[in-house]
């Protein structure tokens, strides 16, 4: 009986992300991910069903790419607040990278993939709502700091912050001027939690 083939799985998925999020969901075919990936159709099948099979855990893979992102900046900031800048930060230098312009491979995948993939929005979703979900819980760590006045609403500005990077990662999809990409993401930061930032006596 032959030995299944042992491969990278974490290579093998970002290779495949990479190439999904270039040309999106329905843009690739089983022989482009067989090339970019270098497994054999057979072993692709075997470990993931099928393309959308394949889709989902690229899809898996970035989310948590992005969780150990989030969670690396918790741990180097000085405090709850920094780690919300750290993290804003990072999603606006990405954004103006030339060689990068991507846009967010969740709100691609969002805008090309319609009711009847619901498994894919559902992950899609999911990944959303994580980070949502981490940068609320920063907030509420301000909030309970003194760095946020105790009258925040730490969910919807969570949510305001989380629909503000989606909105200029779409804007490096669509090739703006990286300048206006970071004047455009740093005022919506500043005119968001800088009405909530306590000031010191």
């Amino acid at each position: 009986m032959a030995r299944p083939t042992q491969f990278d799985r974490d290579e093998v998925l970002w290779k495949a992300t990479l190439l999904f999020w270039e040309r999106g969901y329905r843009g690739v075919s089983i022989s482009e991910l067989v090339k970019a990936t270098g497994l054999l159709p057979g072993s692709l099948y075997a470990s993931f069903g099928n393309k959308e099979g394949l889709f989902v855990a690229c899809l898996k893979h970035y989310g948590a790419s992005a969780d150990k992102m989030r969670l690396e900046f918790e741990s180097a900031a000085e405090t709850p607040l920094g780690a919300v800048r750290a993290f804003f930060q990072e999603m606006i230098t990405q954004s103006m990278d030339e060689k990068c312009r991507r846009g967010c491979f969740l709100v691609n995948t969002s805008l090309e993939c319609d009711d009847s993939e619901e498994t894919i929005k559902r992950s899609v979703r999911g990944c959303m709502e994580r980070g949502e979900t981490w940068l609320r819980a920063q907030l509420d760590a301000a909030r309970d700091a003194g760095e946020l006045q105790s009258a925040t609403d730490t969910a919807q500005l969570a949510a305001c912050l989380m629909g503000s990077v989606f909105g200029f990662r779409v804007m490096s999809r669509a090739q703006e001027d990286a300048a206006k990409i970071e004047s455009v993401a740093t005022t919506l930061f500043e005119s968001l939690v800088g009405p909530w930032q306590r000031v010191a006596a």
